[in-house]
């Protein structure tokens, strides 16, 4: 699997997709497949191939950020993967705290991803659910369902696929904070992993220094999330004068809060809190029915 980026892509730790051109290349017969067995179907999704070209779409509206009229291309990419791995990467794009989206940038991302699973998998007699949910009880997750539900009289055939998030796993690290500090630093450890796979402050830096398109989205990404976690506080995260470190420990304090009051509420103990963090990964299920 190769995914082909530039700095902006690394700092973005997702791959965004709109107004997409996608080639599918099968690794499996040419037809397509779905009324079979779902472990096929899932061996499809692990083994076939797109290439997408795209362009990065946010609506400066929602956080004051101005973007220029006309950006030259700036905001065009191409992305290379497994349709498992676009699809995992879709779920984080459409990402939730609560109910509202993080970001509409990504919106073309997963009609894109979308439409060439459905090429490769006939969506009837089969239904593919993504999810990514962090840790246990998480407010801040993705899914998306291609294809209809079973019917209740048909059996079903499943198979799970488990693709990586762009995010890092975060696992040992909330299993040291839960025998250190309990549900506190499990909450550390899962916002510092969100934070950091979000905002990496190298590359940040980099990305976010001059008045060009890149420089604005990531100004438009902080101001976009600090919102949704109402990060309040004066002064607002900026990224101005070596800012990315700050910036970002106020983005953890306010994720690790949240985390915190999901996992309490979910009368969750420490150690299987941290057991079940799954901050790098995202679940994906096939079923299958006659």
């Amino acid at each position: 699997m190769v995914v082909t980026s530039t700095v902006l892509d690394g700092v973005l730790c997702l791959l965004l997709i709109s107004a997409a051109v996608v080639t599918v290349t099968a690794a499996t017969p040419q037809e397509s497949t779905g009324e079979g067995r779902a472990a096929d179907v899932a061996s499809t999704l692990a083994m076939t191939t797109a290439s997408v070209n795209y362009t990065l779409t946010p609506r400066s509206g929602t956080t004051g950020v101005e973007f220029p009229g006309r950006t030259g291309g700036a905001l065009d990419r191409t992305a290379h993967g497994t349709l498992t791995h676009l699809l995992a990467r879709a779920v984080v794009a459409r990402a939730e705290v609560g109910d509202e989206r993080l970001s509409h940038a990504r919106d073309g991302y997963s009609r894109a991803v979308v439409g060439a699973v459905r090429g490769a998998v006939r969506s009837n007699h089969t239904r593919i659910t993504a999810v990514w949910q962090p840790y246990p009880g998480s407010s801040i997750g993705g899914r998306i369902t291609i294809g209809s539900r079973p019917p209740p009289d048909r059996p079903v055939h499943a198979a799970t696929v488990v693709a990586s998030s762009g995010f890092p796993t975060a696992g040992e690290a909330a299993q040291r904070g839960a025998r250190s500090r309990g549900i506190d630093g499990v909450a550390d450890a899962v916002a510092g992993g969100f934070v950091d796979g979000q905002f990496p402050p190298t590359r940040t830096r980099i990305a976010a220094g001059g008045g060009s398109p890149e420089s604005a989205l990531v100004r438009h990404r902080y101001r976009r999330l600090a919102g949704r976690l109402n990060v309040t506080r004066s002064p607002r995260p900026t990224l101005a004068d070596g800012g990315v470190a700050d910036a970002n420990d106020r983005l953890e304090a306010a994720v690790a809060e949240r985390v915190r009051r999901d996992l309490r509420a979910s009368n969750t103990s420490a150690a299987a809190a941290a057991e079940g963090v799954r901050l790098g990964r995202v679940r994906i299920v096939v079923r299958t029915w006659p």
